[in-house]
């Protein structure tokens, strides 16, 4: 028996993917999905935020052709970067014109001096030193630093950089000057272009999973892990045996909840951090709001949010016709408090100084939604934990996959291809 803990993309994927060897899904929400879910609010369908198919994979394009035959628009990306009063292009490092000149210049120094150097190789060095030799001061400390300190709640210096190699693009000297003299380059990133649904929201990647699971387990929450017995307690005191387990759910919480297996998992889980994202969903009467773009990056210290996308952009079917809708993303610390009241005013006079809103928008939905854990922290004791934890606890039968799982920085189609190398690789040693 193959137990599998947590209904999200990469567990959905492993149980579609193992067929009818003998699995089940254990989750513990009373809805699967995880954090690729939707929920519906005066008629307007907000996502947990933005969550978007970017799809590279053969394997994966092949499966969203079969399970979902015209579902998916493709999307080409209009995202942008608000700051100094100006808005770029994304990526910032390639789109610099309309900033002021001296931060354009040291951005273009500090990229042609960093071109000139090797991309580092090594664990140990920090999030700061990897994009000041890889992007240059400039950029660094222009946009690098402050939004990502925004995203992580955390210093850059004090982060690992062991997250960034596919999610920065690293532009040319030629890329940076012809942006800089506003010569778009466009297309820059793996994220040029996304799938998203016609109608429904992002729930329908996970639904669609589980209308061909039929070993499902809504509202069973994992209350212990017995690694020598090799058995799963649940919260309501049922117990399932398993041969094989494949663990989705966020890393610390299967450390804290394992037994056995000669290692102190609360200590592990106790050294691992990560930072929590209040999302606020809003409808607006009014079309057009965002003028198009489909999500705009806020680096400024001014900003409480790091991001603003706007789900209508995407799909005209998340919204009543006429309205808009938008979700504004905060960076939290796990011991900020969360007062989404005072949070919500301070945004929405900054939408309004910036053009987002406007003073007579009237608001017709609101929907606020806590995610904790948002994103991993990345930084020597996740290195050391995870260089320890996976490695025991794979040598007793447990895999670790997906975003929370392995305790990495991911992505949606990498959830389903965990999925499937993991049931490929379970079916193999069966």
């Amino acid at each position: 028996m193959i137990v599998i803990l947590g209904g999200g993309l990469a567990g959905l994927a492993t149980a579609y993917f193992l067929g009818d060897a003998p699995h089940v899904v254990l989750e513990a929400e009373d809805t699967p999905g995880g954090l690729c879910r939707s929920r519906e609010v005066a008629g307007f369908v907000f996502d947990y935020t933005g969550h978007l198919l970017h799809v590279r994979d053969p394997r994966v394009i092949a499966l969203l052709d079969k399970l979902w035959p015209d579902v998916f628009e493709v999307v080409e990306r209009r995202a942008f970067i608000r700051t100094r009063g100006a808005t770029l292009p994304f990526p910032f490092q390639a789109n610099l014109h309309g900033l002021p000149k001296e931060v354009i210049a040291d951005c273009i120094l500090g990229a042609a001096e960093a071109l000139g150097r090797e991309v580092p190789d090594d664990a140990a060095l920090s999030f700061r030193d990897w994009s000041l030799a890889v992007l240059g001061r400039g950029i660094s400390e222009a946009f690098m630093f402050p939004y990502n300190a925004k995203l992580f709640r955390r210093d850059p210096a004090e982060m690992t950089a062991d997250w960034v190699s596919w999610a920065v693009p690293r532009p040319s000297l030629a890329e940076v000057v012809r942006g800089a003299l506003g010569i778009e380059n466009a297309r820059m990133g793996y994220n040029a272009t996304f799938r998203y649904p016609k109608r429904g929201g992002i729930r329908v990647v996970p639904d669609g999973f589980a209308r061909r699971i039929g070993t499902l387990r809504t509202g069973a929450r994992a209350a212990s892990v017995d690694l020598e017995a090799r058995r799963v307690t649940l919260a309501s005191g049922d117990s399932v045996a398993y041969d094989r387990l494949v663990s989705t759910i966020p890393l610390p919480q299967l450390l804290r909840i394992a037994r056995g297996g000669g290692f102190d998992g609360a200590a592990m889980a106790s050294r691992l951090d990560w930072s929590i994202v209040g999302c606020l969903n809003l409808g607006i009467a009014r079309a057009g709001v965002g003028n198009g773009a489909h999500w705009v990056y806020f680096p400024d210290a001014d900003a409480p949010f790091y991001r603003v996308g706007f789900p209508h952009a995407m799909s005209a079917g998340v919204c009543p016709p006429g309205t808009s809708s938008l979700y504004v993303e905060f960076g939290l610390a796990r011991d900020d408090p969360f007062r989404a009241e005072a949070l919500e005013a301070a945004a929405r006079a900054v939408l309004i100084r910036e053009g987002v809103l406007r003073e007579d928008d009237r608001v017709l939905a609101r929907d606020w939604i806590r995610i904790d854990p948002g994103y991993v922290i990345f930084d020597r004791a996740r290195q050391e934990v995870v260089r320890e934890a996976l490695p025991l606890l794979a040598s007793r039968g447990v895999a670790t996959i997906g975003r929370y799982g392995a305790w990495t920085y991911s992505y949606m189609e990498r959830a389903i291809l965990d999925g499937l190398e993991t049931a490929e690789a379970l079916l193999r040693e069966r």
